[in-house]
């Protein structure tokens, strides 16, 4: 890492973000090393239908490419900034462990449109992959993650020579009316977030936008 943990929320814009930013978390080589080797295995993602177990690629909903990988320092860093945050942040949420991390690869015009990571109820907790033959967000083939949900959201930003590509929140505000954040980091920066919060990728307009997606889960929510 180049620096210690630094929190944006010192300012009074940063302070209305529904995220915690940590700035430049992860060396500017290694996310260089991270494109160029995961850039060209990606395949086109899949969207899972509210309350339903099917999935399909429907690229008005999603439009990107993915690839599944694991990293034990990536891990060990990005497990480190999820502590911090949720700590400092009050959230204080039981974790258990995090799923296998999502390399994302939007070129000019994809995005992924307005969605949730996951809902954090008892219905949503996980069941068996390898007992009900099932590879959906509503099963694991993580043991340890049996019986848990999504709770914390992570975005690792690769790059940031590209244009459009924001991650927008929408939330309600004490008024009642519709309340939309717009975030877009640095190259190496870490972006937490509840997984349960609404939020989009807009189209990106130039270049290429890549990062990497990581969910923290734990029990369901009481």
């Amino acid at each position: 890492m180049t620096t210690l943990y630094q929190f944006r929320q010192h300012t009074p814009e940063a302070r209305e973000l529904p995220c915690f930013i940590l700035d430049n978390v992860l060396e500017p080589q290694n996310c260089d090393d991270t494109v160029e080797e995961l850039k060209d295995k990606v395949i086109a993602a899949q969207y899972q239908h509210e309350n339903k177990v099917d999935v399909d690629q429907d690229p008005d909903i999603r439009s990107s490419g993915v690839f599944w990988f694991n990293n034990p320092n990536l891990s060990g860093v990005l497990k480190g900034c999820v502590d911090i945050v949720n700590h400092e942040s009050g959230w204080k949420y039981d974790i258990v462990d995090h799923e296998t991390f999502q390399f994302t690869k939007y070129k000019k015009g994809q995005h992924y449109q307005w969605h949730t990571d996951g809902h954090g109820c008892h219905q949503s907790a996980r069941k068996s992959a390898v007992l009900h033959k099932q590879d959906t967000l509503q099963f694991t083939r993580q043991t340890n993650l049996l019986g848990t949900v999504r709770k914390i959201s992570v975005s690792a930003i690769l790059n940031d020579d590209y244009e459009g590509g924001e991650l927008e929140f929408k939330m309600l505000t004490p008024m009642g009316t519709e309340q939309i954040s717009t975030v877009k980091g640095k190259k190496g920066d870490i972006i937490v977030f509840p997984s349960y919060l609404l939020h989009r990728v807009k189209p990106v307009t130039k270049g290429t936008r890549y990062s990497v997606v990581a969910w923290f889960g734990g029990p369901p929510f009481k």
